[in-house]
């Protein structure tokens, strides 16, 4: 019995340093499909048991993804983004080796929705400069994030360059504003056929989006944020520190 248990290990464990090792090397790309259970069986001369924990384990490490009815893919590297840390965007991203094109989508001054102004304390009769980005890494849409904040502490933004400069570091020092803390939320969103084709159509249809208020040194309300992440392609990490930095210590701004 344990002969037989010590043979089952090793196979199982066989075909997963086997996939693991061509996904690494290239030989199995993002999205591609990997051979079905019963190929698998019969390449391995496996039992289907032992097939199907290696699948789970692929799945539960990451290198994998199912779709019912289609099969298993290789799943795309994710990005890391923990929000405890007080960085840029751009930042954290060089520090994982990664290269950020910021493309702005829109820049604009706009009456709030009831939504956006209870989160900025505003009535709807106020005026919110709304500033939206398209973050691109090696080349593909990763994120699209959207900020309001009340025309009065920053409408002078609306004549700066969004797509070079921190949002942050223009929030501090041209609206005099030092952010302290925000309140966040992750939910599962219901994006928009144009957010989607901003997002690069992704074959995987799964979305990730941070909603949040951010606060100055005076606890007041300053901006009001949604991003919208590929959730094929990043894992967001919520940290304990009380500040969140938008434009991406936390993935909002």
């Amino acid at each position: 019995m344990k002969q037989k248990e010590a043979v089952y290990l090793t196979k199982h464990r066989q075909i997963i340093e086997a996939l693991t090792a061509q996904i690494q090397e290239g030989d199995l790309k993002p999205y591609d499909r990997i051979p079905s259970e019963k190929e698998l069986c019969a390449q391995w001369q496996a039992s289907r048991s032992t097939v199907r924990k290696a699948m789970d384990q692929l799945t539960d490490r990451g290198k994998i993804f199912r779709v019912a009815g289609k099969g298993s893919f290789v799943s795309f590297p994710k990005i890391d983004h923990d929000t405890s840390q007080i960085l840029s965007f751009t930042e954290k991203m060089k520090a994982q080796g990664l290269d950020v094109v910021t493309k702005l989508i829109r820049k604009e001054l706009i009456e709030p929705t009831d939504e956006t102004a209870a989160a900025l304390k505003l009535s709807t009769q106020d005026r919110v400069l709304k500033i939206q980005r398209l973050r691109i890494v090696r080349g593909e849409p990763l994120a699209l994030q959207t900020a309001f904040m009340p025309s009065h502490l920053c409408g002078n933004l609306i004549r700066e360059d969004l797509e070079t400069k921190s949002l942050n570091y223009l929030i501090r020092e041209q609206c005099q504003i030092r952010l302290s803390r925000s309140d966040v939320w992750i939910e599962a969103p219901i994006i928009t056929p144009k957010e989607r084709q901003l997002l690069g159509n992704p074959r995987v249809p799964a979305f990730l989006a941070v909603v949040g208020v951010t606060f100055d040194q005076n606890d007041r309300p300053v901006r009001f944020s949604r991003g919208v992440f590929r959730g094929d392609r990043v894992r967001l990490k919520i940290g304990n520190s009380s500040v969140f930095e938008l434009d991406y210590s936390g993935l909002l701004g």
